[in-house]
C-alpha cells in the first residue's frame, strides 16, 4: 500500500496525444534506469521524461463486420497475453466487436517480444488502441519457447488497450493517482516505472457515439485506494464524454469474495459510480473471475473484473472460462462479456 515515502499522485491526468507507435526509449535508457537509486523523485523524473507515458498508440484496420443490434463487448485481463492467437479465437467465438484489454505486453522477453494488443486486433480484423501502464525494468523468463527471443526486453512496455471492429477516434490515456510502490521496494522484485491507468476513446455503433474505457486499478492497495482511483477516472471521463453514454470495463482488483455480489459496502467505488448514474447490476454476474494460470495462483474466489455503464441497457452478461479450445489456461482472469443497447 501507499507509504509515507511515496508521492500522493505521480504522473496523473488525461493525455490526448495520439501516435502511430509509442515512442521507444533511446538505446541504453533501460539499463541506465536500472542503475538509478530507488527514490520516488528519481522515478517521477524518469517517468515524466518518457513521452510514451503520455501517448496513445492507434493503429490497425477494421475489416471485421459488426453485427446489427446490441453491441457485444468483452473486458479481459490477459495477464501479459502469452497466447494472442488463442485469446483472439476466444473473442471471435463470442462475437465481440469491442474488447477492453488489460495487462498487455509489448516488447518483453517473457512474451516473445510481441506487440500483443496489435497481434490480437490483427487476428480479429480490428483496429486497436494501446497505452503504457508500466515500463518493466526487470526481465522475466518466458514460460514457453519463442524462436529468436532476445535475452533482454526489446521495449519493456506493459499496458492496457482495446481491439475493435467499430469506428474509433479521439483516444486518450488517463493516468490514475499512484496508490502503491512499484519502484522503490516492489513486491516480487518487479521493479517498474509508471502507474495505473485507463484507455478511453469515442466509438460509433449504428450511427451513435459512446465512450468505451479499459481500466486496471491498483492491486497493491486497499478499498480507499481503489475508490480514489475510480473517482479520479470518473471525473476525467466526464470531461471526455460531453454527455455521451459510457461503458467502463476492466480489472478493478476488488475484494468481493465467495460467489460474488453486485456490490460490497467496503468497496466504495460501487456506491460512488451509482451516485453518478452508473449501473453495475445489469451488466455483471455475481461470480468469481480468477483462476490459476501459468504465472499466477489466482485470487481464489474474488470477483475482480467488472463492467459499469451509463446511458445503456445491458443484457446477457457472461463469465467465460479463460481457456483455449485445447484446454490451455490463457490467463488468471476469466473473460467477461455483456451486450449493450443505447438507452
Amino acid at each position: 500500500m501507499l507509504g509515507t515515502d511515496v508521492a500522493p499522485t505521480g504522473l496523473t491526468g488525461c493525455f490526448h496525444n495520439t501516435v502511430p507507435a509509442l515512442t521507444p526509449l533511446p538505446p541504453g535508457t533501460v539499463q541506465a534506469m536500472r542503475d538509478l537509486p530507488p527514490l520516488q523523485q528519481v522515478h517521477d523524473r524518469a517517468q515524466e521524461a518518457l513521452p510514451a507515458f503520455q501517448q496513445v498508440e492507434l493503429g490497425g484496420e477494421a475489416t471485421a463486420p459488426v453485427p446489427p443490434g446490441p453491441l457485444r463487448l468483452a473486458a479481459w485481463n490477459l495477464e501479459r497475453c502469452l497466447y494472442p492467437e488463442a485469446a483472439a479465437a476466444a473473442l471471435r467465438r463470442h462475437g465481440v466487436s469491442l474488447a477492453l484489454l488489460s495487462e498487455m505486453d509489448h516488447g518483453l522477453h517473457r512474451t516473445g517480444q510481441r506487440h500483443t494488443t496489435r497481434d490480437v486486433a490483427g487476428l480479429l480484423g480490428h483496429r486497436y488502441g494501446y497505452a503504457l501502464e508500466f515500463l518493466e525494468l526487470a526481465v522475466m523468463p518466458a514460460p514457453i519457447v519463442f524462436p529468436g527471443n532476445a535475452v533482454d526486453n526489446r521495449l519493456g512496455f506493459h499496458g492496457n488497450g482495446f481491439s475493435t471492429a467499430l469506428p474509433v477516434r479521439e483516444p486518450v490515456v488517463i493516468r490514475l493517482p499512484r496508490e502503491a510502490d512499484w519502484y522503490i521496494a516492489p513486491k516480487g522484485g518487479q521493479r517498474r516505472i509508471g502507474n495505473r491507468m485507463a484507455v478511453a476513446a469515442t466509438f460509433t455503433h449504428e450511427g451513435r457515439d459512446f465512450i468505451g474505457c479499459a481500466v486496471h486499478l491498483e492491486s497493491a492497495t486497499d478499498f480507499a485506494g481503489r475508490a480514489r482511483q475510480m473517482a479520479f477516472l470518473l471525473d476525467e471521463l466526464e470531461l471526455v464524454a460531453h454527455g455521451l453514454p459510457i461503458v467502463i470495463g476492466g480489472d478493478l482488483n476488488t475484494g468481493v469474495e465467495g460467489e460474488g455480489a453486485l456490490d460490497d459496502p467496503r468497496e466504495l467505488l460501487f456506491a460512488d459510480a451509482i451516485a453518478r448514474g452508473y449501473d453495475w447490476s445489469a451488466c455483471n454476474l455475481a461470480r468469481p473471475t480468477t483462476r490459476r494460470s501459468t504465472w499466477s495462483e489466482g485470487a481464489g474466489t474474488r470477483q475482480l473484473d467488472w463492467f459499469c455503464t451509463r446511458g445503456f441497457r445491458a443484457s446477457a452478461p457472461e463469465v467465460v472460462p479463460a481457456l483455449a479450445e485445447d484446454g490451455t489456461v490463457l490467463t488468471d482472469h476469466e473473460l467477461i462479456l455483456v451486450s449493450l443497447d443505447f438507452a
